[in-house]
Order: structure tokens, then C-alpha cells, then sequence
């Protein structure tokens, strides 16, 4: 993976974590989704770029397990 293609990355993590503080009250819930997501997805575990992508909000405090494993539960219950 070049260089440029890893600071995209950050850079959209950083976004997406700027625009959370930033915007509506649901926001980390959001981000929480897209760390479970991750989780649940075999196929994205197997992809760099998306754990690289799910580390940073999954690191932030304000996303919580609470929210994580409440987003999972919510994957699994739309996928059944």
C-alpha cells in the first residue's frame, strides 16, 4: 500500500471524526456502525484498509462498546 493511500485513509477517519463532533447527536452511533460493521464482516476483517479505517473511531472514547454492540446486534437482526 503506498504512502498516499494510507494518509487517504487517516485523512477519511479524521474526517469522519471531525464531522461527528461537529453534526448531529447520533453521530458516534454512526461511527459505531461502521466499526461493527468491520466486526461482523468477514470479508472486511480480511481488507487493510477497512480495519485500518475502523481502528481510529473504534479508539475514540465517544464511541463506546455500548454503541458497538448495540450496532451489531442491530447488523444481525436486519441480516436474519
Amino acid at each position: 500500500m503506498t504512502a498516499e493511500a494510507i494518509t487517504a485513509e487517516t485523512s477519511l477517519a479524521a474526517h469522519l471524526l471531525c464531522r461527528a463532533e461537529e453534526s448531529s447527536p447520533d453521530a458516534y452511533y454512526r461511527l459505531a456502525r461502521i466499526v461493527a460493521r468491520v466486526l461482523v464482516s468477514q470479508r472486511l476483517r480480511e481488507r487493510r484498509k477497512w480495519c485500518d479505517l475502523a481502528r481510529e473511531p473504534a479508539a475514540r472514547p465517544e464511541v463506546e462498546e455500548r454503541l458497538v454492540r448495540q450496532a451489531i446486534s442491530w447488523l444481525e437482526r436486519r441480516s436474519a
